[in-house]
């Protein structure tokens, strides 16, 4: 099993911010599809926390591949918050308390037509703030691509990655494999 997601290290930089007031989210002004490239920074009173998603080199069907992955990386005025393509950055202001922080976590195995496992990998695909007031959801899709969908929402569920369509992305007709995902919502306020 390959993980290929958030480190122990990286979620508890998430959870500090639990309790907090987030200011405001700085990234890559969004298209009309919700998307931004790369990378998201969250703003406390106190902290910056930039939340990643970029190319990694991973073991990948018996070769290699680089799979987008996330990123929790703590900004200091040493180490300042850059976009990673050239573009003006973004305000969303939101003035609010974080009450919860949620990653979505998806183990997935691509098995052939015996029905023998051939890959297996978790990934994290999406992180969700719960605020006193709002939710926004940050996630990830096809996993070769680095960019970002960033939404206020009602029902993440609804506006992140479905499993359907990671079975769809890692099911492969032509090979004769088929993907199962097993998904699972932890989070960081009860870990």
């Amino acid at each position: 099993m390959i993980v290929h997601g958030i480190t122990s290290q990286e979620l508890d930089r998430l959870k500090s911010l639990i309790g907090k007031k987030l200011l405001c989210f700085k990234s890559q002004q969004k298209d009309s599809w919700n998307r931004i490239f790369g990378n998201i920074l969250l703003v406390t009173e106190d902290s910056e926390i930039e939340l990643r998603n970029e190319l990694t080199e991973i073991e990948y069907f018996g070769d290699s591949e680089d799979v987008s992955r996330f990123y929790v990386n703590q900004i200091t005025t040493e180490k300042p918050f850059q976009l990673m393509v050239e573009d003006s950055i973004a305000e969303t202001s939101v003035n609010e308390v974080v009450e919860d922080i949620i990653v979505i976590k998806d183990e997935i195995n691509v098995t052939d037509s015996s029905g023998n496992t051939i890959y297996e990998i978790t990934m994290d695909d999406a992180v969700i703030i719960k605020t006193d007031n709002s939710v926004y959801a940050i996630s990830r899709e096809w996993s070769l691509e680095e960019e970002l969908i960033f939404v206020k929402t009602a029902d993440y569920k609804k506006d992140i990655y479905s499993v359907a369509q990671i079975v769809s992305e890692w099911s492969d007709e032509d090979e004769n494999t088929v993907a199962t995902c097993n998904r699972k919502e932890i989070s960081l306020k009860n870990s």
